[in-house]
């Protein structure tokens, strides 16, 4: 039982290194694409702000207020304050049925936003990464 949760445990810091990694590369402009600290590979897109800077946006689904998706949600929020060395900050809440929690972390070139949404007429809970460059 002991091993097994040791490996378990090993198993997520190579996870959570990679993610670090890759979030590293994206801040710094020389990737266009991440996967969650436990390695699932996200949908990602880029656009364009009004600057002409592009911004990448991915996302992950989940069942609707599936609980993988909270606890993906804390996990990914805690690997970026790791990584980042640096607290997201909270956003207001919404006046909205579905929920949503959104945090934003600053580095020196880049603004990296994480939340997680309810879409009740999807019945689906996504979870959103978007990291744009700060001009």
């Amino acid at each position: 039982m002991i091993r097994a949760l040791a490996l378990a445990l090993s198993a997520t810091a190579v996870y959570a290194d990679t993610y670090c990694v890759d979030l590293t590369a994206l801040v710094n402009g020389t990737a266009t694409e991440i996967a969650l600290p436990s390695g699932t590979p996200g949908t990602c897109t880029t656009s364009l702000d009004v600057s002409g800077a592009r911004a990448l946006n991915c996302r992950w689904p989940f069942d609707y207020r599936a609980k993988a998706a909270t606890d993906t949600f804390t996990g990914l929020l805690d690997a970026t304050t790791q990584c980042l060395s640096t607290d997201g900050l909270t956003d207001q809440g919404v006046n909205h049925p579905d929920s949503y929690d959104l945090r934003t972390f600053e580095t020196n070139t880049a603004q990296v936003s994480i939340s997680i949404k309810d879409m009740g007429a999807r019945q689906q809970t996504f979870i959103f990464l978007r990291v744009a460059p700060i001009p």
